[in-house]
């Protein structure tokens, strides 16, 4: 008889997807702050803009995994982003705080948790834009 492992519940498996975006955006976050001092390449617009869409993907999964798939996150997050320009007025520190907050909720903050994700994406999208006016 063969034993086959278990593979890890589906839960188990989300988690880790999630705590990767979570990981791999807050990377490249502080590399857009910390490049240019520490004398590295920043990155390109191109390669914000593709964690921008997927932070968008995630955010979207995060809501169908809470029940909530038809959320319109690309709106709720341009809302959040905007909320927290008003009190922040850098998409640099409004992708920390809505990521710190991502993290925080984790999966169990559902829609809530993908709306953040989605300003995430927003902030990203902005900061590519300004990387294509430092460029040109």
């Amino acid at each position: 008889m063969t034993v086959l492992p278990l593979s890890p519940p589906l839960h188990v498996h989300n988690q880790q997807t999630f705590e990767t975006c979570i990981a791999l955006t807050l990377q490249l976050v502080a590399t857009l702050e910390f490049a240019p001092v520490l004398g590295r390449d920043r990155p390109t617009r191109e390669m914000i803009l593709a964690f921008a869409e997927q932070a968008e993907r995630h955010a979207q999964g995060v809501a169908a995994l809470a029940g909530s798939p038809e959320t319109d996150l690309q709106a709720a997050g341009l809302n959040w982003y905007a909320n927290l320009t008003a009190q922040r007025d850098d998409p640099l520190q409004v992708a920390y705080h809505a990521l710190h907050a991502a993290a925080y909720l984790g999966l169990d903050g559902g829609a809530t948790t993908g709306t953040l994700l989605a300003a995430v994406a927003h902030a990203l999208r902005v900061l590519a834009q300004r990387e294509g006016a430092l460029m040109n």
